[in-house]
């Protein structure tokens, strides 16, 4: 009976909960009402939440004494997953990485557990006083079982048997390993290059001696070579580096093994320390025999660089008097030395560098580069330097979003005020599902002239079309949580959005919170942490929320900020009270996207800091971990009752295993009723131009997806072109259904476009980048919205211009061309005749009379002037791109430009944990 009136007392707040906000601790006891009568337990009649251990079962902790930093899986061939070896690094005592390895031989198994330091010193020479500490565990993926131990101090190890033994092999330049940094070349199996710090940068960072070497290893640590001694003086410091091969192609051939890509310092004199800002007299270089010879290529000022999808993008301080070609360029006269930058990107073979065109006339602090779905190009994130500010640190910390073309250089503003913290900003695929994006955005107008934090002002935005347009999450439709419906009474619906926390929040010194996530292997779901409003709320815990359809619509899940993770490829998600929280008892899971949850207690409470599973999500192991939490009074399930640091705790949570008999594998036959079509990410939605099923496990089939389960997104049929596939060209931007120039950028801002054979369209709308639409010519009449006219996609030989015959087309279109030229050289030869009488030959006072009566006229004169103009620069464009062609280029997988500043961007990385497991 008391049960019954318990559940009706939880229906009743509920239903109540649905239709109005809940205010006060009430709130809390009408969540904790209905958790007791199991109704907050599942949205479907299917599932019946559990308690997990069953039959009096206990799990068993796995104590490490530091903190854990990562886990690794180990790798396996092609691709795969070898979960029988899992790797944790932890922290040193110094707060940062460098503390013992620690291995599992038994997918985790909490006995499995072993400190391989033991085994890491026996292998050291002897008598060798030297750190034991890891830094890194990294192989080769055509050679998995054999493993690189990155070390913390001198020495480096060697592992060909999963870690099961090591060899000790001396590190780089006799430094300290955790000033190196590792690159396994992507085809040779015993090829490292290392980027070292010299010794001398100990003393004093800012010192003109301190600097970074680059060594090269060819038998896998073996022995190595020091390729600035190589270079025979020519260089005195490397900065940015890469393998060459990266790229298929290198000036026209294909790109040898040996080739390096690095950035440098020519001499002594010219190095600045570790952080010397953007520096003019660093250089790109380029080296086919390991620097034993000059340089094939130089690109002065060159400072970093990443390479993206077969193409190098390359910063250039804005203050380089010359560029990537040599020749002098101009600069910008807003320009503040040592401080913005300039974007330049390769052509195919990275022989040439073109300038990126963004169509803002801002210089650049730095980029942050998010590649797109398909892994061809990529969005880039510029943090603008804001003009009249005295440095990057003054500026707003946001970053405008601009979205690639089907050209190298043209990209087109898709997001403003994008925030951004240190090196990290709010903008994230949503994974495995095409052309869809999340952002947080500062809302500017919301802020005006506050002087409050912008994160007091942060809205959360989603992208269904390649980031063409965004709009704002819609809160759950209805609350299971009462807590979690902030909403005020009768509050408009733009003061009711739903708000998540990004990247950036990871990394928030008010500590850190787990942001929107989604993965390639669970396509659809994504889980984050935030809350309903007007904007994100730092000050008040928040809620944790879940979507089965990409992002469209959400449930909340939990009433607290809790860490989670995927698993079964979907079929299974894990999550815990994050340690913001405090300590829990209990790790939840759902087996339906986040419907119903079962509880699996712990035998100790403990602060949970991770959930990780297998970088494929494919397992049905989570691996949770954290912290110990002090036992007192208030915490009688807390175990530590020692002093100082309390010690990482960890537990195996084998989902399988724990529920035996409940867990049963869905019949993956052809018509089986476990699984169903997904119209992703709803029917009758176009996705960059098609639409897209995926057979997924339904919800409630109280099933989990066997090891033959593959993700696989099938293009179901092609849409129709509409505006929904197109954005505004380079220096144009939406203004309603149309697009319509910037007025503040002008014609020449990009000179790439000028000899490019690039055709704008006169709607001057383009594709949106991997748009597979048909049909083109209903939104975009005149070119394909990829940069080609229609008729003229190559040359000017016969058959391909407008005119249809053997070059009779051609020969047209040239007479009319040059017939309008003749025009435009005649009015010009007129107009500077009329000026020179102007000046020279009428009074002043007739020319007053002049001034009046024709300044209504003068005025629509400019006005149709502007408009000739823009067709003179259209038939231009339209003109080369007949004549000359236009070459569609392609982009990118991720990148990231880090701005070189006086912080040291170690630091950051040392205090965080990865971002999320398998990222």
């Amino acid at each position: 009976m008391s049960r019954l009136i318990v559940a009706s007392l939880a229906l009743a707040c509920l239903a109540a909960g649905a239709r109005a906000s809940c205010q006060g601790n009430g709130c809390r006891e009408q969540a904790q009402a209905a958790r007791a009568s199991g109704l907050l337990g599942s949205t479907l009649g299917s599932c019946t939440p559990k308690d997990y251990p069953q039959g009096g079962g206990s799990l068993s902790p796995i104590t490490i004494d530091r903190r854990i930093n990562n886990l690794k899986w180990a790798e396996g061939l092609n691709g795969t997953v070898n979960d029988k070896y899992i790797f944790a690094m932890t922290m040193d005592v110094d707060g940062f990485p460098g503390g013992p390895l620690y291995r599992s031989d038994s997918g985790g198994q909490p006995n499995s557990w072993a400190d391989a330091t033991p085994k890491l010193a026996a292998a050291l020479p002897q008598g060798n006083m030297t750190l034991t500490g890891v830094m890194d565990v990294l192989w080769h993926k055509d050679k998995p079982e054999r493993l690189f131990i990155h070390g913390k101090g001198r020495f480096h190890f060697v592992s060909s048997d999963y870690g099961s033994s090591f060899s000790a092999v001396a590190g780089p330049g006799g430094t300290e390993g955790y000033g190196q940094e590792l690159r396994l070349h992507p085809r040779q199996t015993d090829w490292i290059l290392a980027k070292v710090r010299r010794n001398e940068c100990l003393v004093d960072r800012r010192s003109t001696s301190c600097g970074f070497d680059l060594f090269l290893t060819q038998d896998f640590g073996g022995s190595w070579t020091n390729l600035t001694a190589n270079s025979a003086g020519r260089i005195s410091s490397f900065r940015d580096y890469d393998w060459g091969c990266r790229m298929d192609m290198y000036a026209g051939k294909p790109t040898p093994d040996e080739a390096i890509f690095a950035t440098m310092y020519a001499s002594a004199d010219s190095q600045k320390g570790l952080y010397p800002g953007w520096d003019s007299d660093l250089h790109y270089a380029v080296s086919l025999d390991f620097f034993k010879s000059p340089v094939v290529k130089m690109v002065p000022c060159g400072n970093l660089f990443e390479i993206v999808a077969k193409k190098v993008y390359l910063a250039v301080p804005s203050d380089c008097p010359v560029g990537p070609d040599s020749k002098p360029r101009k600069l910008p006269k807003t320009g503040v030395s040592g401080r913005s930058v300039t974007m330049y990107v390769s052509d195919a073979d990275g022989d040439e560098f073109t300038e990126v065109c963004l169509p803002v006339n801002l210089e650049d602090d730095g980029y942050n580069m998010i590649h797109t779905h398909d892994d061809k190009s990529a969005f880039i994130l510029a943090d603008h330097a804001e003009p009249g500010s005295s440095g990057p640190q003054s500026d707003s910390p946001t970053s405008d979003a601009y979205a690639p073309g089907y050209t190298t250089a043209f990209y087109t503003l898709s997001l403003r005020s994008v925030y951004r913290r240190d090196f990290i900003t709010d903008f994230s695929r949503v994974e495995g599902v095409p052309g869809m994006y999340i952002a947080n955005q500062v809302d500017e107008a919301g802020k005006g002239f506050s002087r409050s934090s912008p994160t007091d002002f942060l809205q959360t935005k989603i992208s269904l079309n390649g980031g063409a347009d965004w709009q704002s999450l819609p809160p759950p439709s209805s609350f299971r949580f009462g807590t979690c419906n902030t909403c005020q009474p009768g509050a408009p619906p733009e003061q009711c959005r739903l708000h998540l926390h990004g990247p950036t929040s990871w990394f928030a010194p008010e500590g850190p919170r787990p942001n929107f996530y989604s993965h390639e292997g669970a396509p659809g779901l994504v889980i984050a942490t935030g809350n309903v409003g007007p904007h994100l709320d730092f000050r008040n815990g928040g809620c944790t929320f879940v979507s089965r359809d990409a992002g469209l619509t959400w449930e909340d899940v939990a009433d607290y900020v809790a860490i989670y993770e995927f698993g079964n490829s979907g079929g299974l998600i894990a999550m815990a009270p994050h340690k913001l929280e405090g300590p829990t008892e209990a790790i939840y899971v759902s087996p339906d996207h986040g419907g119903c949850w079962h509880k699996v207690a712990l035998p100790e409470a403990m602060s949970v800091e991770n959930i990780r599973v297998d970088p494929l999500a494919s397992g049905h192991v989570f691996l949770v971990h954290g912290q110990a939490c002090v036992k007192t009074q208030a915490r009688q399930q807390c175990s530590f009752t020692g002093g100082g640091t309390p010690p990482a705790k960890m537990f195996m949570i084998d989902v399988k295993d724990l529920m035996q008999a409940d867990w049963r594998d869905c019949n993956t036959e052809a018509g089986s009723a476990d699984y169903e079509q997904w119209q992703v990410p709803k029917p009758d939605t176009c996705l960059l131009g098609a639409r897209y099923d995926l057979l997924r496990r339904k919800r409630d089939t109280g099933c989990f997806n066997p090891a033959s389960y593959t993700v696989n997104l099938t293009r179901r049929e092609t849409c129709n072109c509409t505006l929904a596939d197109t954005e505004c060209e380079y220096g144009y931007q939406r203004s309603g259904s149309t697009c319509t120039k910037m007025a503040d950028l002008s014609a020449s801002a990009c000179s790439a476009m000028q000899n490019s054979g690039y055709a704008m369209s006169t709607t001057y709308r383009r594709l949106v980048h991997a748009d597979q639409c048909a049909a083109v010519g209903g939104v975009i009449p005149d070119t394909d919205g990829k940069g080609n006219a229609h008729g003229g996609g190559g040359g000017g030989g016969g058959g391909g211009g407008g005119g249809g015959g053997s070059g009779g087309g051609g020969s047209s279109g040239s007479s009319g061309i040059k017939k309008f030229f003749l025009f435009m050289l005649v009015t010009g030869i007129l107009v500077t005749v009329g000026g020179v009488v102007w000046a020279n030959c009428l009074p002043p006072a007739l020319k007053e009379t002049v001034k009046d009566r024709l300044a209504p006229v003068l005025g629509t004169l400019a006005v149709l002037a502007e408009l000739v103009l823009d067709k003179v620069i259209a038939a231009w464009d339209w003109a080369r791109a007949k004549f000359s062609g236009a070459t569609q280029r392609n982009a990118a997988e991720a990148a990231f430009f880090e701005p070189l500043a006086e912080v040291d961007p170690e630091v950051h990385d040392h205090r965080s944990p990865p971002l999320f497991p398998g990222r």
